[in-house]
């Protein structure tokens, strides 16, 4: 401690068009992430990443003076999901579990940490839930929320949800002004906002990282929308022992479609100090 954990959806890879056609982001998005100098980064769209023996994974390497802990792909051919970190003093990877990588369609696997000032191991999971149906995304999310609750009691699950948040004070956009597509998967017929993950979650005591600190400090702004659709999708849960470390949540621009977020990790009477708990 103290600790800092981004998640990114990239953007077909942040190298790429959606047709599949040269567009190197890259370079930008690098820099973005460099105005945070992460330890932990999770990383979801790795479209080609693994291409050309994994070419553009070393580039993050070395662009980002990070290590990666592993990329898995689940059912796609294309997509995956990255997770690297800083190696420093104070902070170690323990283990890469990948057992239950095919439970989401894009892949899940948890990274397990030994960090100073934790009892036991920290267990961090980036995702990128379906957006085929709302049921379907809250089954992936509840098989995640239970890999990162296996372990030592410390973990953090975030990245892309595809979901309403269970909290977006008030902030949703009309059922009208999205896709078709977002709408059948987020909103019911009667174009309320469709909360089932974030419900789920919260009964399963995890702790949505950005409404706990707007709750306890009045900062509504973090609650703003992270992707295109204006929905918060991007969202940081942490468990229940994790909680009280929780220092600081916050949105970065990107040149990616998507804000980045990030989380800030502390001793518990430094969370107490920022509001945090």
């Amino acid at each position: 401690m103290p600790l800092t954990i981004m998640s990114l959806n990239l953007r077909h890879g942040g190298t790429q068009d959606p047709h599949g056609q040269p567009d190197d982001r890259w370079p930008a998005i690098a820099a973005d992430t460099a105005t945070v100098r992460p330890d932990i980064l999770c990383l979801q769209e790795c479209h080609g990443w693994s291409d050309r023996l994994g070419a553009q994974l070393y580039r993050a390497e070395r662009d980002l003076g990070m290590q990666s802990v592993g990329i898995v792909k689940g059912r796609t051919r294309t997509a995956g999901n990255a997770l690297l970190y800083r190696p420093r003093p104070g902070i170690a990877v323990s283990e890469w579990a990948t057992d239950y990588e095919q439970e989401h369609r894009t892949g899940l696997a948890v990274a397990l940490f030994k960090v100073d000032g934790l009892s036991g191991r920290l267990a961090v999971a980036g995702v990128h839930l379906t957006t085929t149906t709302a049921e379907a995304t809250a089954t992936e999310a509840m098989c995640a929320a239970t890999r990162v609750l296996a372990y030592d009691g410390h973990g953090v699950l975030i990245g892309d949800f595809n979901a309403h948040p269970a909290s977006d004070g008030g902030g949703a956009p009309h059922a009208a002004m999205v896709t078709p597509l977002v709408r059948v998967a987020r909103y019911d017929p009667a174009g309320h906002p469709i909360r089932t993950v974030g419900q789920a979650l919260t009964r399963a005591g995890m702790v949505d990282a950005a409404h706990h600190l707007a709750s306890l400090t009045g900062d509504v702004s973090l609650y703003g929308p992270t992707g295109r659709s204006g929905i918060r999708v991007d969202q940081a849960w942490l468990t229940p022992a994790l909680s009280p470390h929780l220092t600081a949540y916050q949105r970065v621009r990107t040149a990616s479609d998507h804000d980045a977020i990030v989380v800030s990790l502390g001793a518990p009477e430094d969370a107490k100090n920022r509001g945090g708990v």
